[in-house]
């Protein structure tokens, strides 16, 4: 089963509201739904899209000033979501991919600035 924050942790991880695949409602679990969210760190705009019941994560990273892409990530079957940093100025996660064969981690840095870290053991 996947590991994956909670819908609050989230919030205050990426300071922005999520826009939701459906609509949520009562019945409507946040890790059942895709939840895509918008922001910058003021040198960096992000998308992130996720859909924690199936470990799909998407990360679109394009310049503030110039709007040319710098990363695209997209990722299946994420086993664990943490949350490694989540200050003021400073705000990092790091995810997880298991299979029998290897391990995958992806450490991201939003801010200050975008860094992407792999490693494939």
């Amino acid at each position: 089963m996947q590991e994956f924050p909670e819908e609050h942790e989230l919030l205050a991880l990426f300071e922005c509201e999520p826009t939701f695949l459906d609509t949520p409602s009562d019945t409507m679990v946040f890790f059942y739904n895709e939840a895509t969210y918008e922001f910058s760190n003021g040198f960096e705009d992000f998308i992130l899209t996720l859909q924690p019941a199936c470990g799909d994560v998407k990360i679109q990273v394009t310049n503030h000033d110039t709007k040319n892409l710098i990363t695209y990530l997209e990722l299946k079957n994420i086993a664990r979501f943490e949350i490694i940093n989540d200050k003021k100025d400073v705000s990092s996660i790091m995810l997880t991919i298991e299979d029998d064969e290897r391990l995958q981690t992806f450490e991201i840095d939003f801010k200050p600035k975008f860094k992407l870290i792999t490693k494939i053991v």
